[in-house]
C-alpha cells in the first residue's frame, strides 16, 4: 500500500461535482413529487406517488454506488463481491449496456487483498463509460485466478478524450476535466491499494479488454 499518495484538491472538487450531478435528477423529481402531492393533496393520484419512489430509489442506487467506489464502504471487510456486482449492475439498470459475470466469481474472490473489490467497482464503472452507445461488458477470472478481465465490447468502445493518459496517472490535476476525472481515480486508487491495472484497446474492433490483479 502506497501510503504516500495524496489527491489534489481538484480532484477532490470534480469528484465532489461529478456526485451532485448524479443526484440532483433524482433527489430533484423527488421534490417535483413532493410539492405536487402539497399542492393537489388527494387529487395527486398514483403518479406523483411512483415518481417519488422511482426517484428515491435511483437516488439510493447511485448514492450506494458513490459510497463503495469514493468512500471508505468499499474497503470495508465485509464487503464481497456480490456487493459491487449488485452496486454496478443497479447502477446501469436496464440501460443500452449488458454486464455479464462468469459463474462463481465471489467464491473464487471470497478474500481479496484490501482494496480490491474498490478498484474492480471504479473499474467497472470506468468500462461503462468507454461504452458510448450499445455494449457489452463481460467480467471473468483470469487464468490461475490470478485477478479478473473486464471486457467491454461495442461498435463505439473507446476511452473518453483524455481518460487513457489520466488512467495511466500522465495528467496533472489541474488539467483533469468531468470526462477524465474517475478514471484518474481508479488508477490512483489501484496504486494505492497496490492492485495491478491493465489495458488493451482496440478501437477498431469495438473492443477494451482490463485486468485487475491483486499484486
Amino acid at each position: 500500500m502506497n501510503e504516500n499518495l495524496t489527491l489534489h484538491p481538484r480532484v477532490t472538487e470534480l469528484i465532489a461535482s461529478r456526485i451532485c450531478h448524479d443526484l440532483v435528477s433524482p433527489v430533484g423529481a423527488v421534490n417535483n413529487g413532493v410539492e405536487l402531492m402539497q399542492e393537489l393533496g388527494e387529487d395527486a393520484g398514483d403518479e406523483a406517488v411512483q415518481l417519488i419512489a422511482s426517484s428515491a430509489q435511483q437516488a439510493s442506487i447511485r448514492l450506494k454506488a458513490f459510497r463503495l467506489s469514493y468512500g471508505a464502504a468499499g474497503t470495508d471487510k465485509n464487503v464481497g463481491f456480490k456487493d459491487i456486482r449488485d452496486a454496478f449492475t443497479d447502477l446501469i439498470g436496464q440501460g443500452r449496456i449488458q454486464a455479464e459475470f462468469e459463474p462463481d466469481l465471489g467464491v473464487k474472490f471470497s478474500m481479496p487483498s484490501r482494496g480490491f473489490f474498490k478498484v474492480l467497482l471504479n473499474l467497472l464503472v470506468l468500462a461503462e463509460e468507454c461504452n458510448h452507445g450499445e455494449g457489452k461488458i463481460s467480467v471473468s477470472a483470469l487464468e490461475g485466478n490470478a485477478g479478473m478481465r473486464v471486457l467491454v465490447t461495442g461498435n463505439h468502445a473507446g476511452f473518453r478524450e483524455g481518460a487513457e493518459a489520466a488512467l495511466k496517472g500522465e495528467t496533472a490535476a489541474d488539467d483533469l476535466d468531468p470526462r477524465s476525472v474517475h478514471a484518474y481515480v481508479t488508477g490512483r486508487f489501484a496504486d494505492y491499494f497496490g492492485i495491478g491495472l491493465g489495458w488493451q484497446a482496440q478501437k477498431e474492433l469495438g473492443r477494451i479488454e482490463f485486468t485487475i490483479k491483486a499484486q
